[in-house]
């Protein structure tokens, strides 16, 4: 390539490579071609871009208009590769002419051409340069002048290029840009300011090269070109109006970095206001973005953020917000929605709560003048608004504003507080409860603006929690007005649960009826008030006498109202159930010194019963989910008043007696009311020292019995003993005879009176078990007990005596429970058909929020529905397997609190090992979930004299059993889909995988935990356990503990999921320092995380990982000279020695706490690995983007798990409840 006339001047070489570009690119497009053909002409085109002359003839193929668009566009991607992949093999004088190309296209633009061709243009020219600008080119700045004054179609092509470069350099993660990252930056500031501001504010900054022209700058160039603009007719020239957007644009992309001043001495914020007093919505839209980008910068001085904001807090410019915000909402019918104006309205919401925010952190350096009174109205009316989208920033803001006592107390905001409560407490309502075809407003435009379930969900929890805030604060404020108001309203709603004159009937019960969801949204305010009035009472020290005085009379006030709600009868379990636990939050922390109140609720929990129903399944269920509330409720109350419940103990056990001999009564309820004694005989002061032990060994006697019970060991000493104990021995057999194979539907298959009869057994006999019992009298023991104090500390020596009769059985159950999902080990001499029988006995019928296509309710009746089917025996199967796995677990995880007496086994460690790993391989994800979280609890409660003894065997089993799983379900995931046609049913492969998600995610936290100390914070610990060495320093120094670890870490590498991908990533990151010496530990990082690294690097699925990939493989080339630089060079298309070894030795001398030129260095070094970009792969297959803001995704980002449901009896414990409340 001599000269931009090359193309020209080869004659018939240059037409005869011309007509074959143009066979192909028409075979490219033409319908009729095969795929063979398609295939063989793209393969042409790519090669054609890598030909010596391709720059000449893609200038000459893109300058000439007598050629089709397309052809024109394909000469400029011949170009774009010269540019982007041979840059650095041309000469000074070479890379000269192909600027030069790119120039002249610049200049040669018309209105006619294609808007694509224009942008691919300017994008040449940003791309040449983010190379060499301010190097060896330096009268951009002069040629852009040039360019802007020639035409409209000129002046949109720098509009392009300023707002592609601000982007590029400054606000993405560009590799390009980032190898020259402070020269350009320094360029870029000194061609957008002005001279006056630069010579006032940065006399003696490093000017570099002189690359600019002219004093305005490019700042005051576009605000002057958009003030020409709004002279013009921009409401009605399509021209005039995208110009002007585009302007916006430009100034938007730059706001973010140019200097505040500048931004103050042009007059930004007063040129947009400006543009936003024009009723054209596009311009509207992009001014509220250029503020946004003004008012969302971070780390400015004071002074300055003072500066730029007062323009936008004068009367004219709040009233104009207030203006427009009312012109949008005479476009905002649900039913007939102006779609532009309604995005506009949701961002001038997002800019009053910029404004909101602003004066509650500067509300004492607010510049005189400020419309406060104006802006706080403008907040107010938008908190008011039916779309909670809108209505949410500025509900945000209320909370910080509420926080400032300055602005609290002023008159203008007190005059609000009244209508701020209202909403907050009439928003408490679940919308996600509402039915789909609901016609509430709020729900409709829900409906509208999110488009998942799991993100309404997570959107609608931010929301009720920014209503129980300003509750909070509102109560706090004012206690005795605020409670006063919304006890009222409570009592008036309990009184109107069910209007007309209707009554609850049972038939009709539904969890998700109006007056459930009235009298929740009324416990959600309660509930939110008793956090105000507490943090009111903790407060209180000013006025000593008067706070005490009124704090007497609101417990009166309280108590009274208390007492009037017990008075009252709630037929509706699901309301019954809300008020109990609303009084239990009242006894325990808002009336703590009313013990007389906690006895009268006692009795009335003791006392009132609502009659069950059996032949009403859900209404049967949520009477029995009702007694285990209150006997939740009751153990909470024993724990707050053991002495006043001592006072009457005998008669509570009279009583307790009296109901546990009525035949309603069940086991559970039973277990419930022994818990709630030993409560009180356990954490009572009353008591002498010997005589609570005495008592405490009587009742805890049962459990050592039990599990003492020799025929009990006997019948769990083999897998096929143990299926006998659960009268399973012959469950093939059944299968079989039944002809389960045959029957495609299970829930349309009715069971017969044996297949019934052999239900009901297995359900009794696994009741016979002694888990329930040891779970419940443990949970007594240990809840809400520190270590250290005396009822840990006699709860510890108790129990200890139980601990070596409890083990063995123990790991031998969760063994056997583990063992009955391995068809493999367990039924693998039953014939194929049959193990295909079990596999479906043993998968989980569950529902999941966002993919299930039926609802929750749907669900639960579908399985209730089919209890007596095929379905609901394998339920009944795999439930009762699964209740006496996971009841073992949560014992274990018990046992853990009492430290040494369980950690100090010294033969433990192996058989705990194995029970709990051996067949963890068969089980599913969401079961391995349940065994993940009592590993992490065994791990994490360890104490660390007694770590080296019984940590290395738990860890070696959790993680390689946990990698080999989450890898291959990963694979099979992959898989599934890859080979799913496009209108296949996928919801099944969709709820795994999200459950997958939470496992692997869920798995590298640990790591996380375990080999970072900075996250050692983390930890779940209590008491003296925080006081620990960090888990990391005895990881580190057990060579197999930290082999096993990492490998896992190895392996997640390559799962896809980015949130746990990124986490391994800088957790392995930040092991590379303490490995710098030669060691086996090095090379596994220098080849096989190194390898790993790449693979991901280089695959689209990972491209939101580049960074964090590119840091690692930077990260790992320090640590060694040779290893990867060998494993670089073996990479196709890294064949040029002397490339490689020059981008070596820059990675290698840059700035390595510059972590953007280290990852822009590994990106340009591997950019030719397959002969193309990985940031470009990464453009390609990136995903549309989604139509909310950044803004928006604050509030509906799921970083919850998923929530899941499992098909099983109600009446058997879910993972969410493993280690809550027992």
């Amino acid at each position: 390539m001599d000269s931009p006339s090359t193309a020209t001047t080869n004659g018939g070489g240059a037409a005869h490579d011309l007509s074959q570009v143009l066979h192909a690119l028409q075979a490219i497009y033409d319908p009729a071609s095969s795929n063979d053909t398609r295939r063989h002409a793209s393969e042409y085109l790519e090669q054609a871009k890598q030909h010596p002359e391709a720059p000449s003839y893609g200038h000459a193929l893109a300058l000439n208009r007598d050629q089709p668009a397309q052809l024109r566009h394909y000469g400029l991607s011949m170009l774009e590769y010269a540019i982007k992949y041979k840059w650095d093999d041309f000469t000074l004088d070479q890379g000269a002419i192909i600027r030069k190309y790119v120039l002249d296209l610049t200049q040669n633009v018309v209105e006619e051409d294609p808007v694509y061709l224009r942008n691919k243009i300017a994008q040449l020219w940003t791309e040449i340069a983010k190379r060499s600008w301010a190097d060896d080119w330096l009268d951009m700045d002069q040629q852009l002048c040039e360019l802007w004054h020639l035409s409209v179609p000129h002046l949109d092509l720098v509009l392009y290029i300023l707002e592609t470069l601000s982007e590029e350099i400054f606000n993405r993660e560009d590799p390009t840009a980032g190898l020259r990252g402070s020269d350009l930056g320094r360029a870029m500031v000194e061609i957008f300011t002005p001279v006056a501001v630069l010579a006032e504010h940065l006399p003696s900054r490093d000017k570099g090269p002189d690359v600019r022209h002219g004093e305005e700058g490019w700042l005051k160039r576009l605000c002057n070109n958009l003030d020409w603009c709004l002279t013009q007719d921009v409401q009605n020239q399509d021209r005039i109006r995208s110009s002007a957007v585009r302007t916006m644009n430009a100034l938007r992309a730059s706001m973010s970095w140019v200097m505040p001043k500048a931004i103050v001495q042009v007059q930004v914020v007063e040129a947009c206001c400006k543009a936003l007093a024009v009723p054209v919505v596009p311009l509207q839209q992009a001014s509220v973005e250029v503020l946004q980008s003004i008012y969302g910068r971070h780390h400015l001085q004071d002074s300055d953020r003072d500066e730029m904001f007062a323009p936008m807090l004068r009367p004219l410019s709040v009233g104009l917000l207030q203006d427009i915000y009312n012109w949008t909402l005479s476009d905002m019918n649900i039913n007939d929605l102006n779609e532009p104006k309604y995005t506009l309205c949701k961002k001038l919401a997002e800019l009053s709560n910029s404004l909101g925010v602003y004066v509650e952190q500067r509300s004492t350096h607010i510049s005189t003048g400020s419309d406060l009174q104006g802006l706080f109205n403008l907040l107010y009316d938008v908190l008011r608004n039916p779309s909670l989208i809108v209505s949410i920033p500025s509900l945000h803001c209320w909370t910080k504003l509420l926080r400032s006592r300055s602005v609290r107390d002023s008159e203008i905001v007190t005059s609000k507080l009244g209508g701020l409560l209202s909403t907050c407490c009439e928003r408490l309502v679940r919308y996600e409860a509402f039915p789909d075809d609901s016609d509430d407003v709020t729900v409709l435009f829900l409906n509208e603006d999110i488009d998942t379930v799991p993100e309404r969900h997570a959107f609608l929890g931010n929301y009720r929690r920014f209503c129980v805030e300003v509750i909070e604060l509102l109560v706090r404020r004012m206690p005795v007005d605020a409670m006063e108001h919304i006890l009222g309203q409570a009592s008036t709603t309990f009184q109107a649960l069910y209007s007309d004159g209707l009554v609850f009937q049972p038939q009709h019960f539904s969890k998700h009826s109006t007056p459930v969801l009235r009298a929740d949204a009324q416990v959600t305010v309660i509930d939110a008030a008793l956090k105000g009035y507490l943090r009111w009472i903790a407060a209180q020290g000013e006025n000593p006498q008067e706070d005490d005085q009124t704090r007497l009379q609101m417990e009166n006030s309280l108590e009274q109202w208390c007492r009037q709600i017990l008075q009252s009868r709630f037929d509706d379990p699901e309301v019954a159930k809300k008020v109990i636990q609303l009084m239990s939050t009242f006894a325990t922390k808002a009336l703590p010194n009313r013990p007389a109140f906690a006895l009268t609720f006692l009795e009335h929990m003791l006392t009132v019963k609502l009659d069950d129903c059996p032949d009403l399944p859900p209404y049967s269920e949520a009477v029995k989910d009702l007694d285990r509330v209150c006997s939740l409720e009751m153990q909470k109350l024993a724990m707050k008043f053991p002495d006043d419940f001592m006072n009457v103990y005998d008669k509570l056990e009279r009583k307790i007696n009296e109901i546990n001999s009525l035949p309603a009564t069940d086991d559970r309820q039973r277990m419930a009311f022994q818990a709630f004694l030993l409560i009180i005989v356990h954490r009572s002061t009353a008591l002498d020292q010997a005589t609570r032990e005495n008592r405490l060994k009587q009742m805890l006697q049962q459990v050592k019995d039990a599990w003492q019970n020799d025929q009990l060991t006997k019948s769990i000493s083999s897998f096929q003993s143990f299926c006998g104990l659960l009268g399973m021995e012959h469950l093939p057999e059944f299968l079989s005879s039944n002809s389960f194979k045959d029957v495609q539907d299970w829930s349309g298959q009715a069971l017969n009176a044996d297949g019934q009869a052999l239900q009901a057994a297995i359900l009794e006999r696994s009741q016979q078990l002694p888990l329930r019992l040891t779970k419940t009298l443990l949970a007594a023991s240990i809840e809400k007990l520190r270590d250290g104090t005396s009822a840990y500390e006699t709860a510890a020596v108790l129990w200890a005596d139980a601990i070596p009769t409890i083990l063995p059985n123990i790991l031998q159950l969760v063994s056997h429970a583990q063992a009955f999902n391995d068809i493999e080990a367990s039924w693998g001499h039953l014939p194929p058909e049959l193990q295909q029988v079990v596999h479906r006995v043993l998968t989980d019928r569950f529902w999941q929020a966002g993919i299930s296509t039926e609802s929750r309710d749907d669900f639960f009746s579908r399985v209730n529905g089919s209890k007596s089917t095929f379905e609901g025996f394998a339920s009944s199967v795999r439930g009762t397997v699964r209740q006496i796995r996971e009841s073992s677990y949560y014992i274990i995880y018990s046992l853990t609190r009492f430290r040494d007496f369980f950690y100090g086994i010294s033969d433990l460690p192996g058989p705990l090992s194995q029970a709990l790993f051996r067949h963890a391989h068969a089980l599913s994800a969401h079961h391995l979930s349940v065994l993940l979280s009592v590993s992490t609890h065994l791990i994490e409660g360890c104490p660390a004299n007694l770590r080296p003894g019984f940590l290395p065997q738990i860890i070696d089993g959790l993680f390689r059993e946990m990698g080999q799983k989450i890898s291959a379900e990963w694979d099979l995931v992959t898989r599934q889909v890859e080979e799913s046609g496009a209108n296949d049913d996928l919801t099944d492969e969709m709820k795994t995988e999200s459950i997958l998600r939470q496992l692997t995610f869920s798995s590298v936290s640990l790591v996380a935990v375990m080999l970072d100390a900075r996250q050692e914070s983390a930890r779940q610990q209590d008491g003296t356990a925080q006081q620990d060495p960090p888990m990391c320093d005895f990881v580190l120094s057990t060579p197999s503990v930290l082999e096993t670890m990492l490998l896992f870490c190895a392996s997640m590498m390559r799962v896809r999921d980015t949130r746990s991908v990124v986490v391994i990533l800088r957790v392995v990151r930040s092991l590379i320092p303490r490995f710098r010496d030669k060691s086996p530990i090095r090379d596994y990082f220098c080849d096989t995380i190194l390898k790993n690294a790449i693979t991901s690097l280089h695959e689209p699925y990972f491209v939101d990982c580049q960074k964090d990939l590119a840091s690692l493989i930077a990260a790992i080339i320090h640590l060694d000279d040779e290893m990867p630089r060998g494993i670089l060079l073996s990479l196709p298309g890294m064949g040029d020695v002397d490339r490689v070894d020059r981008r070596l030795h820059r990675l290698k001398t840059a700035n390595r706490n510059d972590d953007r030129l280290q990852r822009s260095i590994v990106l340009d070094l591997l950019s030719s690995v397959r002969g193309v970009g990985i940031h470009e792969q990464g453009k390609i297959e990136r995903a549309k983007p989604k139509k909310k803001t950044a803004f928006q995704e604050q509030y509906m980002s799921v970083d919850q798990p998923a929530t899941i449901v499992r098909g099983t009896s109600p009446a058997l414990a879910g993972i969410a409840d493993m280690f809550g409340n027992v």
